[in-house]
């Protein structure tokens, strides 16, 4: 049955034609119209006031809220009538990630929100009316499933801070409620969260490699201090171009690097410090060749591998014409540790125009590249801070090869 003055026509009756069908609150301002008519949508859009535009976005988020809470009820009563397993042969779950868009994580939320409603029925019905939104609601319902018999009693509080309270303050008062309910299991809970720290590191089919990490509240309020700190706006040019995506991860490896380069106990088990090995012949270095060049296995831009080149441990390897190795110099240093010590005090902060990171987080860059007969000398040298040897890289490249 179609609810007529409901604003989406999609409320149902689940006890027949008598029942009474409560609808969702009409939309404001204007009737809404059908799908895939986008330009009818942005025509009323345009037509909307900036006050209209305001108050109707509050009262559309409302709305989904109230729709939010229906479908809860909605899935809880397909599963009172066990319409997943006779219709689909399926759990309540698996039925909504096979009849909606749902992933399996958002299917179970809502399935667990689903059953937890028959026991909050204040809170149910405040949230009918939009004045608790949804992510409080699961909140919750996550409380009552693990204290169902003390969250009656209390029930009728949380439906009230629950129309007020932010989705973050809410969660605070359900720890600190916790605490006072059961100290010694709110403990053990907390210790448990701490075990699912953990950080995955692996490259993908492409080169690149993509990070997944969960901290612990001290370990993650540390790493978003220090990226923040690399991040913040005061130490960006004017012209950034980067996406915050982008600063964010070009932050850890700045951090990375940092730790590598002055940290002197950082070894591998094979008692050198942790490297990078570069793949190229000489003529790619140059720029003579059109070949990209290699970071275990993976194919990088030249002008990073000539930034990383600039101050680096160098292995010399000579291949011969099928690339067999006919021979393999000792192992050098380009940039000895004295040499850039003086060349930091020289020039104190990074070089480039209007920056000024210091020395420890720069590397030495050569005026004209060891690759192209430069030499390592403190008047062929300067400091760099990453992002600007990058940048002199990358504009080194772009300009046409000498006759």
């Amino acid at each position: 049955m179609r609810d007529q003055n409901s604003a989406d026509g999609w409320a149902m009756d689940p006890h027949g034609d008598d029942a009474p069908v409560v609808g969702l609150p009409p939309l404001p301002s204007e009737p809404v119209v059908p799908a895939g008519h986008l330009a009818a949508v942005q025509e009323q859009l345009d037509a909307m006031s900036d006050d209209v535009l305001d108050k109707s976005t509050a009262d559309l988020a409302r709305t989904i809220s109230i729709a939010q809470t229906r479908l809860a009820l909605q899935v809880r009563e397909a599963e009172r009538r066990n319409i997943p397993e006779s219709m689909y042969v399926l759990g309540t779950t698996g039925w909504l990630k096979h009849t909606t868009a749902m992933t399996g994580a958002e299917a179970s939320g809502t399935v667990k929100t689903a059953r937890a409603l028959d026991h909050m029925p204040i809170v149910t019905e405040k949230a009918l009316a939009g004045d608790i939104p949804q992510r409080t609601m699961h909140l919750l319902a996550q409380a009552r499933d693990r204290h169902r018999n003390e969250f009656p009693t209390h029930e009728a509080v949380f439906a009230d801070i629950g129309t007020y309270l932010s989705v973050k303050d809410m969660r605070r008062a359900i720890e600190h409620w916790e605490q006072q309910i059961n100290y010694d299991q709110a403990l053990t809970d907390t210790r448990k969260l701490e075990h699912q720290r953990g950080l995955y590191h692996h490259q993908t089919i492409d080169g690149l490699w993509a990070t997944t990490a969960t901290f612990t509240p001290e370990g993650g309020h540390v790493v978003k201090q220090a990226i923040d700190g690399i991040c913040d706006p005061a130490n960006l040019d004017a012209g950034e171009l980067r996406s915050p995506a982008q600063r964010r991860a070009d932050a850890v490896v700045d951090i990375c690097s940092f730790w590598l380069t002055h940290n002197q106990d950082a070894v591998t088990s094979g008692g050198e410090k942790p490297h990078v090995t570069i793949t190229l012949d000489y003529s790619t270095l140059q720029g003579h060749v059109k070949r990209l060049p290699e970071i275990d296995g993976a194919l990088v831009t030249p002008h990073t591998v000539r930034r990383i080149t600039c101050d680096a441990a160098i292995i010399p390897i000579v291949l011969g014409s099928d690339s067999e190795p006919l021979d393999v110099g000792r192992k050098t240093r380009t940039i000895p540790a004295a040499l850039r010590r003086a060349i930091e005090l020289r020039d104190r902060h990074c070089t480039w125009l209007g920056c000024d990171a210091p020395p420890s987080w720069c590397d030495v860059h050569h005026h004209q590249h060891w690759a192209d007969g430069g030499e390592t000398s403190i008047a062929n040298c300067r400091i760099l801070c990453r992002r600007h040897h990058t940048a002199t890289h990358h504009l080194e490249d772009e300009q046409p090869p000498e006759p």
